[in-house]
Order: structure tokens, then sequence, then C-alpha cells
């Protein structure tokens, strides 16, 4: 462990811009960026070293475009770190409402 090697290997660009504008949009409509799956809050759990933290995911995968697309905010969703790891845990990746449903169980 910890010895240094370089990796080579593609990377989907993301626009941070939009993250920003998606996290304005809930921030604005809500008030806070809870999780769409689970509710957590960052803010509300750890106080202000949580302010304006939370994951934006991608509803449709980048990983199965064939090149640039057009991504809208409706495109999007806040979730938790750990929903956010669980989303993509699997092929085909979960939808919120499924993981929803899967954590009420």
């Amino acid at each position: 462990e910890g010895n240094p090697r370089l990796v080579a290997h593609l990377q989907r660009e993301r626009n941070q811009a939009l993250v920003k504008k998606k996290k304005k949009q809930v921030l604005d409509s809500t008030g806070k960026l809870s999780c769409e799956v689970c509710g957590f809050d960052f803010q509300s759990f750890f106080g202000a070293i949580g302010e304006g933290f939370c994951e934006v995911h991608h509803l449709k995968p980048l990983s199965k475009t064939d090149g640039e697309v057009n991504t809208t905010l409706e495109d999007l969703a806040i979730v938790c770190s750990n929903c956010h790891r669980i989303l993509h845990r699997q092929y085909p990746m979960l939808t919120l409402s499924q993981l929803n449903k899967t954590i009420r169980n």
C-alpha cells in the first residue's frame, strides 16, 4: 500500500456550473440540500462544516452515452454520499425510488 503509480484512463467531463445551479435551485425551493432518497441533510447533521455539501447524481448515466449530452437540472438529483454509492453499485443502476423502497423495507 502507498506505492505511487501512474494510471491513465478516460474520465467523463462534468459541468460544475450545472452542479452549482442544481444546488441553488434546490436550496431556493426547499431551503436545504436533503438526499432525495433517504432525506439526510449534511448541514443539519454536521452543522456549518456540512453547509452546501451533497452529491449531485445524474439520473441518466453519462457512462452509457456516446459522447457529449445536453444535461438539464431535471436530469440531476441531490443525494447523500452513501445513497450515491449504492445507486451506482449495480448495473443497471437503481432508481431513486427503488433505493428509497429498499430503505423503507
